[in-house]
């Protein structure tokens, strides 16, 4: 294929216009966490983009839960989902302080999502116009790794933004 200089000047024009402003990490609690931050830094430094870090509480799990969690707790699940969101902000202060360490600014974010973590990931980007998505595709262990791969394959299927799937 050849390309002229018209061509390329129009092409140059198409990058620009696809200008990746605001990324979004959606952090989980696998090991592999680091890595998707350190990539998702990287990217917004080199491009001088905002970056947000989310965490994702499917409050299905949390109702799927509710009766055993009655039980053992008087029916209180408010405490548990504080309990959740408080785990959470402290899996996201890793991002936090690696940020600060590069000299980047991310908002921390924890969310509960009524369906899934796939369409809670989808739906905050939508919602705050993210251009790009930083997730991991391995996830955890067993059945949770199995899951993981669920949930970037749904993102990367559903997002209305491009996604970096980090391996």
């Amino acid at each position: 294929m050849v390309m002229n200089l018209g061509q390329r000047e129009e092409e140059t024009t198409k990058i620009k216009d696809q200008e990746i402003k605001k990324i979004l990490l959606a952090i989980d609690e696998s090991e592999y966490k680091g890595k998707i931050i350190r990539q998702g830094l990287r990217i917004a430094k080199s491009l001088g983009s905002e970056l947000t870090a989310l965490h994702v509480i499917e409050k299905s799990s949390i109702s799927a839960l509710g009766g055993l969690l009655g039980y053992y707790d008087l029916g209180d699940v408010g405490n548990y989902e504080e309990e959740l969101k408080k785990r959470a902000r402290e899996l996201l202060g890793e991002a936090e302080s690696l940020a600060k360490e590069a000299a980047v600014k991310i908002n921390i974010e924890v969310i509960m999502s009524h369906s899934s973590a796939a369409e809670g990931i989808i739906n905050y980007a939508s919602s705050t116009n993210m251009d790009l998505i930083v997730i991991g595709t391995k996830g955890m262990s067993g059945a949770h790794r199995f899951l993981m791969g669920g949930v970037a394959n749904k993102v990367m299927s559903h997002a209305h933004c491009s996604v970096f799937a980090v391996r």
